[in-house]
């Protein structure tokens, strides 16, 4: 198993660099933004970059020459960076990001390289601030922000409808020290905070202000404001700082305005809203059964609105592509008549481009499709029906036929199926069929605790927080999430609790690969376990377990000697939080006063089962 990061690694939190070994690797300013962007938001196209960095008609020319000054720092050390004509570029696996947390501010000395470069660096800074340990989520990112901004300034506060920016604004007024005021009444020592549509404001009261703390509301969708626009051109950059409010984390929705809902429902509720706790409280504020979660008119409304501000054509394209929850291939953008509107949908925020166009918040995406017609619905579904059947994606062709109210012959679609996908998609639709063999479990004597020697930790969605590891999952985290942690000298005993609540679309998601959660044991032989929603325990072979994925996960393992340990969920909504412990196997002197375990074991079930049958 390889060591956390590789050899090359961007360290995240603090100065901005690049080292190698631990030595650190000189390169140009822009060069590491190039590096930090690709990391954080994946595969790039280069003219995003070059608008980024740039912005200028020289902007393609000037990134070339950054590519080449990176290529040259790393060629000496035998790597090559970027493949020639690569495009969209993307971080090769030998360059790795180090999140380990030290003092100071994520990315730091790289906050004037250009105006919108500084507005996605503070975008990512809020997040990475609200996801630290510590103080939870928005209060950690209001003391973050009250520690570094000094008066006078002013504030850009970015967030999606129901965001909650108001209430961060309140906020941190209140740990300044100072009054909140709505508008551009008042003087000295306040924080102003300022709506759309500004008509009020006069942009020399800005400017001449000597004292005031100005925020300025700003939606993620749609462009900048004329205010904005002004104040980037007249406003001193230094005095200046964008925020982008990020969702709320699970665990502070949990510890707050979903405290007195059960697992279930309170994830269910938190998926639906995204973490935006306007949402959440109108979720709230709904009665329903535990079925589907309805669609709060204000939280419609909210949506539409800013869906107006594109034009007609671009508005009717973005609710085309929302009956499709997750990433769009090329046909599929043209199939839904989607492709003259990209560009428009991408500016105004919408869609986001990470090597496959998709929506930028999967909750606008549902609030746009629960406000579909039926008709209009059935005969989008309809169309992407057809179009993955002509690209030969079965399993998309069965969701947007069954989505679209049409029958299907399963008992043939689910024959043809490899795998764990057919048995996961056969549980789905109450068809199960046993597996071939009995997974082999025995009673074991729990020692003392063991510490996991954490290696790795890659993808979206996914936090780790001492023994908890959490995922988030939606539709556009295309890609799988996970941990790694490294292999005991001695075998030992690993104890995964906590709770799951999955909405993966037919059980296995539209890309029929969305296993929810995956154990591997990797070394000395490499062993999986998949856990399905609906499935009864068995194994496919030997070392291939698939277990029931449950609302409550109470379960041990017995891990081999050098047994690195992988963790990891693809599902494509859904949520996990669960606690992660390893223990010795009670030697033969204690095995008399050790508790006593129940383990599932690999290597000898498939021999033991195959003798019963």
């Amino acid at each position: 198993m390889n060591k956390v990061g590789g050899p090359i690694q961007l360290k995240l939190w603090g100065p901005a660099r690049l080292e190698y070994q631990g030595r650190e690797l000189k390169l140009q300013r822009k060069g590491l933004a190039v590096l930090y962007y690709l990391a954080l938001e994946g595969a790039t196209r280069r003219e995003v970059l070059a608008d980024l960095l740039w912005g200028h008609t020289a902007a393609s020319q000037n990134l070339r020459v950054e590519l080449h000054r990176l290529s040259q720092a790393l060629a000496p050390l035998g790597y090559t960076l970027f493949k020639a004509g690569e495009d969209p570029l993307q971080l090769p696996p030998f360059v790795s990001l180090d999140r380990t947390p030290s003092p100071g501010a994520p990315m730091e000395g790289l906050e004037e390289l250009s105006v919108e470069f500084r507005a996605w660096l503070e975008g990512q800074r809020s997040q990475l601030m609200a996801n630290t340990s510590g103080t939870v989520g928005r209060e950690r990112l209001v003391q973050e922000v009250a520690s570094q901004v000094s008066l006078p300034s002013v504030l850009i506060l970015m967030g999606r409808p129901g965001s909650g920016r108001t209430a961060f604004a309140q906020a941190l007024a209140k740990t300044l020290g100072i009054p909140f005021l709505e508008g551009p009444r008042g003087g000295g020592k306040a924080l102003h905070y300022l709506r759309p549509p500004y008509n009020e404001v006069q942009l020399e009261r800005i400017i001449t202000d000597r004292e005031g703390l100005w925020m300025v509301e700003r939606s993620s969708y749609g462009e900048d404001p004329k205010l904005i626009l002004e104040l980037r051109s007249h406003y001193p950059a230094e005095r200046t700082r964008y925020i982008t409010l990020p969702p709320l984390q699970w665990a502070e929705a949990r510890a707050g305005m979903l405290s007195n809902l059960p697992f279930t429902q309170a994830a269910r509720l938190f998926l639906a809203s995204g973490g935006s706790p306007g949402h959440l409280r109108e979720l709230l504020a709904v009665p329903h059964n535990g079925g589907e979660v309805p669609l709060p008119q204000r939280v419609r409304a909210q949506v539409q609105l800013e869906a107006r501000m594109l034009s007609l054509e671009a508005r009717l394209a973005l609710e085309r592509l929302s009956v499709h929850p997750g990433p769009y291939s090329q046909g599929l953008l043209d199939a839904l008549e989607a492709t003259p509107y990209l560009d428009e949908l991408e500016r105004r925020g919408w869609l986001v481009y990470g090597g496959q166009w998709q929506f930028s918040d999967d909750a606008s995406r549902r609030v746009l499709y629960l406000g579909l017609q039926p008709g209009r619905r059935q005969q989008y579904h309809r169309q992407a029906a057809l179009q993955a059947a002509m690209e030969e994606q079965r399993m998309a062709e069965a969701y947007h036929r069954l989505m679209a109210g049409d029958t299907a012959d399963w008992g043939t679609f689910v024959s043809g199926l490899p795998g764990w996908t057919r048995y996961g998609l056969k549980a789905w639709l109450g068809m199960n069929e046993n597996l071939p063999f009995s997974p082999s479990t025995a009673e074991v004597a729990r020692g003392n605790e063991l510490t996991l020697l954490e290696e790795a930790r890659f993808g979206q969605g996914f936090e780790v927080e001492g023994r908890h590891v959490r995922w988030v999952r939606t539709p556009s985290q295309a890609t799988t999430s996970g941990i790694m942690w490294a292999g005991h000298d001695e075998p030992s005993l690993l104890h995964l609790k906590g709770n799951l609540y999955v909405e993966n679309p037919l059980g296995v998601g539209i890309s029929g690969r969305a296993a929810p959660l995956t154990l591997e044991i990797q070394e000395p032989r490499e062993a999986r376990i998949i856990f399905l929603s609906g499935i009864q325990a068995g194994a496919l072979a030997e070392n291939a377990l698939m277990l029931p994925l449950q609302e409550e996960l109470d379960l041990w393992f017995r891990v081999p000697a050098g047994g690195g340990i992988r963790l990891t969920s693809s599902a494509e909504s859904g949520l996990i939080d669960l606690e992660v412990t390893t223990y010795r196997i009670a030697p033969v002197s204690q095995v008399q006063v050790a508790p006593k375990i129940m383990v599932y074991e690999f290597f000898r079930g498939a021999v033991e089962a195959a003798k019963r049958f």
